[in-house]
């Protein structure tokens, strides 16, 4: 189990935006990537494809445009898309300012790290004459419930809806509400959106705000309440035990 946060990633390459990758196999990761962006009105991150790679990316602040070749369509803080394997994609920040996301990427794809997915306009991959996409776009607060769980948790992306290597969970904790997560058998990543929480795992224990991360390797666990005056928010992503 690590504690991370957004403003202290690895920066990378990818279109005009600011770029870090925060949870990458070169600090240990295996199944999952957290990557943190910010991007100034104007800025495009190069549309790409991933081969077998899913994305699940997240608006915190502003919003964006997701680019397919010639189609673009507007998303704002709140929203999440899923991008499967092989779907062509990109963001344009067309509104007038700045746009925080964060994506994560099931199974890691080092090309994106390495600028082999920062091509230029005239070799970016474009969608095929006609083809249907089948990028998902939803707001998060307007997820499935997850019944049985404390607060507002909601079911953003997971099998249901036709991810196969990743699950994407939404959920607001108010006055001392929280959760125990149980050990799993793969990776999995939480992040604080708004709000304080106290964590615990095993002897130690954290004061987290927004921006913070919470990395878990397979059987990790810790228990976790909110704290402070305003609900808290997170945000939480795994690799499903296949």
């Amino acid at each position: 189990m690590q504690i991370l946060n957004l403003e202290k990633g690895l920066w990378f390459q990818m279109g005009k935006g600011q770029n870090w990758r925060v949870v990458h196999p070169d600090m240990g990761a295996k199944q999952l990537t957290l990557n943190h962006s910010l991007h100034s009105p104007g800025h495009e991150f190069t549309q790409h494809t991933h081969g077998e790679t899913e994305d699940v990316f997240v608006i915190l602040e502003g919003g964006v445009s997701v680019r397919q070749g010639e189609a673009y369509t507007p998303i704002s803080a709140g929203d999440a898309v899923f991008i499967p394997s092989g779907e062509v994609h990109g963001t344009v920040n067309t509104t007038d300012s700045v746009a925080r996301l964060i994506s994560f990427q099931s199974p890691p794809d080092m090309a994106l790290y390495r600028g082999e997915r920062d091509l230029s306009p005239d070799a970016t991959p474009k969608p095929q004459p006609g083809h249907k996409s089948a990028v998902q776009i939803t707001n998060m607060a307007k997820g499935g419930p997850v019944f049985g769980k404390p607060g507002n948790w909601r079911s953003v992306f997971s099998a249901d809806r036709g991810a196969e290597h990743i699950a994407l969970d939404y959920m607001q904790l108010g006055a001392g509400e929280g959760f125990q997560h149980e050990p799993g058998k793969t990776e999995e990543i939480y992040v604080i959106i708004s709000g304080k929480a106290e964590v615990k795992a095993d002897s130690r224990q954290w004061i987290l705000n927004a921006h913070d991360v919470i990395f878990l390797g397979p059987g990790d666990t810790f228990s976790l309440s909110q704290t402070g005056t305003k609900p808290l928010t997170l945000i939480h992503c795994w690799a499903p035990d296949s």
